[in-house]
């Protein structure tokens, strides 16, 4: 397995934000950017989950900060980036995975899956603030410093096409197609400035919180397939690889990490020649 980033190339030192990083995808970035070194800001709103990271990470007050957020309010995550750079001196990396799935949306007595005209209001906007502004908001505020410095990472968690357009999803896939249209313009807007926005979905069923019971089995995706992915954009050996949006089930950890990152991308939103030949996910 090749496995290029090291200690020069890599992570260490560098100060990275993951936001839904208690749980699911979140929490297996989280270990992962930790393991290589990085000194991390670990964003949710579950505080004593946040503790129990911590404490399985093995890791103190300069490499680690706890910030319980509800990235759904645009001050909470000011101030989430603002403790993180008054800790750690900076801020390099943000990995945008927080979410929440179609459950706010389903008035009580109704089951999934729900028509949209059948979905509650309130969880529909829920939805939209977490899973769409939330990851806004934090960007927003992290690129500030990203681009004093001149370099910076933001890598966003949407999800595949055809979930954004399956039956009963309305609210969730609009949410993420929102997330994936913004994270393609602001991809354009950052191009040249040293900081890089992309996207990475895991490619599938995966077995996350979010995952219903019925679907699970030994055939759905593991959540740790994204931290190959997401440890190499995090890094500089992704240097000028911008606007791209990465399937991590194709992830090739058997080649160099510059070649399994063509085979496994395309541009962000399905832009022109958008899709990975027969895996339009």
């Amino acid at each position: 397995m090749h496995d290029q980033l090291t200690p020069e190339t890599g992570l260490k030192g560098r100060v990275a934000v993951v936001t839904g990083a208690v749980s699911g995808m979140g929490r297996v970035i989280a270990l992962e950017l930790a393991r290589r070194g990085a000194k991390l800001a670990a964003v949710d709103v579950d505080a004593a989950r946040l503790e129990r990271l911590k404490e399985e990470i093995g890791a103190n007050e300069a490499t680690f900060l706890a910030l319980p957020t509800d990235i759904s309010h645009a001050d909470d995550c000011r101030r989430a980036v603002e403790r993180t750079v008054a800790a750690f001196g900076g801020l390099a990396i943000l990995v945008n995975c927080a979410g929440v799935s179609m459950d706010p949306a389903i008035p009580a007595g109704k089951q999934h899956p729900v028509k949209f005209w059948e979905t509650d209001p309130a969880g529909w906007e829920r939805i939209q603030a977490i899973n769409s502004a939330g990851p806004y908001y934090m960007t927003r505020f992290a690129v500030e410093h990203m681009l004093a410095n001149g370099w910076g990472r933001i890598i966003n968690v949407t999800t595949s096409f055809d979930t954004m357009l399956a039956r009963g999803m309305s609210a969730y896939g609009a949410s993420k197609a929102a997330l994936e249209a913004g994270s393609a313009v602001w991809a354009k807007e950052l191009d040249g400035s040293g900081v890089s926005v992309n996207v990475v979905v895991p490619g599938g069923m995966t077995n996350t919180p979010f995952l219903p019971e019925e679907f699970r089995s030994p055939s759905i995706l593991q959540p740790e397939i994204m931290a190959p992915v997401v440890a190499w954009l995090a890094s500089p050996e992704s240097n000028g690889v911008n606007g791209r949006r990465f399937i991590a089930k194709f992830w090739d950890a058997s080649i160099n990490s510059t070649e399994a990152a063509a085979k496994c991308s395309a541009p962000i939103a399905w832009e022109g020649e958008a899709v990975i030949a027969g895996r339009s996910k």
